[in-house]
């Protein structure tokens, strides 16, 4: 077998990796079987054709399984691919999601038993119930006791690791955002003063700090002078790679992010047109545009959005 030292000092990684591939014994049509890549895919790699290939991220993780399949030196390997193009991607530590998947076992179809989410929810109705029982009492003996604080429970299912093929584990941007930031009376009067010719169904919701509980708030795109805040907040139904860039054609990303869970949050604000990829819409629970929740453009094949936005709003 090939090793990584019998590499020609001017040999293209593309020529190489199909030198060893052959040596094993492997056609390009077994070998996307066995890494469950395209042929299409593996070709662009073994002719070294990176700008035919996708997001950097995910060459890595394509890179990852050939290396896992033909014994080879991985980071070896994505260190030569980042001289050869060029790139100052750094390697993580971390295992690609996507390696030697294998075929779903019939235990796997199997549907999940609901008994367990059902008792914690029952358990949570009970438990909420007896503090509400409880708290009668008190207040009945007691007229100046206070009402009790109502606790949260958290979700707990288990989220789906799906993701698009060939997609690179990247750290999560953001989690919760746990500032607490009061609203000053100004930014209420500001919020009333533009509320004033909004229609009489838009509602704005102002912090309970604030001296004025409720006015009326956008339901439409909001401009702020060519400036967009995007705020993507996962659904907790399975793992999603998120990738911002200037414009459609750039080769870089701006931003990168992986949104796994209901507590994931990625949020980036810049001024001109942004370009978005998102793996798996699913995975994401809201988008917000400038604050308002917008919809996220449905892809009209495959399992990626792509779609740009410009002062708030999403370009047609």
């Amino acid at each position: 077998m090939i090793q990584m030292d019998e590499m020609n000092p001017n040999e293209r990684l593309g020529d190489f990796l199909a030198r060893v591939r052959e040596s094993q014994g492997f056609s390009v049509e077994e070998f996307s079987e066995r890494t469950k890549i395209s042929v299409k895919i593996i070709r662009n790699i073994e002719a070294s054709d990176w700008k035919a290939l996708p997001v950097e991220a995910y060459v890595r993780s394509y890179l990852n399984s050939i290396c896992a399949k033909l014994g080879l030196d991985a980071k070896a390997i994505l260190k030569i691919y980042s001289e050869e193009v060029g790139s100052n991607f750094a390697v993580r530590d971390v295992e690609p999601l996507l390696q030697n998947i294998a075929p779903m076992t019939e235990d796997e179809k199997k549907p999940r038993s609901k008994a367990v989410p059902i008792a914690i929810v029952l358990l949570a109705i009970l438990l909420f119930v007896g503090l509400h029982f409880v708290t009668n009492v008190d207040s009945n003996s007691d007229g100046n006791a206070n009402p009790p604080a109502v606790v949260a429970s958290e979700d707990s299912s288990e989220v789906n690791a799906d993701m698009p093929e060939g997609a690179e584990a990247v750290p999560v941007d953001s989690i919760k955002d746990d500032k607490n930031e009061k609203v000053t009376q100004a930014e209420v009067d500001k919020a009333l003063k533009k509320s004033e010719n909004l229609p009489a169904s838009a509602t704005i919701f102002i912090s309970s700090t604030s001296k004025k509980d409720t006015v009326k708030a956008p339901t439409g795109p909001v401009s702020d002078n060519g400036r967009t805040k995007i705020e993507l907040v996962g659904s907790g139904e399975m793992r999603s790679w998120i990738g911002i860039k200037r414009d459609e054609d750039d080769d870089e990303f701006v931003k990168e992010a992986n949104i796994a869970t209901v507590d994931n949050k990625l949020v980036y604000t810049a001024s001109g047109t942004l370009y978005i990829v998102i793996g798996e819409p699913r995975a994401i629970g809201k988008m917000f545009l400038n604050g308002v929740e917008t919809p996220i453009p449905q892809p009209k094949f495959g399992r990626v959005a792509r779609f740009s936005v410009y002062d708030g709003r999403v370009l047609q």
